[in-house]
């Protein structure tokens, strides 16, 4: 199965393996296994990068699929750059690989994740409407829009309670957010 996928989060399963949590285009939310990603002349580890844009090659695996072939489409440098741009980014994918649930396509998501990594990656100094635009577009498309007058946007601690909520546990990535912004 070929697909491409945004790498949304990655940590060490055994010696030289990697869990690579992704949504991609075909198949939503996944986690599959990078095989040998930590051996230091894996050619695939680079491609598996966060925040890419990635395609590869799923095979079947015992329990998860493993990646094969991994290459890189986009990388997003300006957004890898910006501390700003990182903590914003780092605060969507955590809300998505806590609020979304694995296997369930969705074009609307994988719009929003690629348009919001190429808003962040050419950012400009309005970061926090930004983010809140991003923020109330995000709620909208999980089914949580709150009622507000006119269709005004709820303040950015309001928008972050909402995902705590929903999460229901803190998210770290608010931490280095508002480290970042002070």
């Amino acid at each position: 199965m070929r697909t491409r996928a945004i790498i949304l989060k990655k940590q060490d399963a055994g010696e030289c393996d990697q869990l690579v949590t992704c949504y991609t285009e075909e198949f939503g939310k996944l986690t599959a296994v990078a095989k040998s990603a930590l051996k230091p002349n894996s050619i695939q580890a680079m491609h598996l990068d966060i925040f890419n844009l990635v395609d590869f090659e799923l095979i079947n695996g015992r329990a998860t699929p493993i990646i094969t072939g991994a290459q890189v489409e986009r990388t997003y440098g300006e957004l890898k750059t910006s501390l700003t741009a990182l903590a914003g980014a780092y605060f969507f994918t955590e809300v998505f690989n806590r609020l979304v649930f694995d296997y369930q396509r969705d074009n609307g998501m994988w719009n929003f994740l690629t348009s919001l990594l190429d808003d962040f990656n050419g950012l400009d100094n309005n970061f926090q409407e930004l983010f809140r635009m991003k923020q109330a577009s995000l709620i909208g498309l999980l089914g949580y829009a709150p009622n507000t007058k006119d269709g005004e946007l709820l303040s950015v601690p309001a928008m972050n309670a909402i995902f705590e909520s929903l999460a229901e546990r803190k998210l770290h990535s608010l931490n280095f957010m508002n480290f970042v912004l002070k």
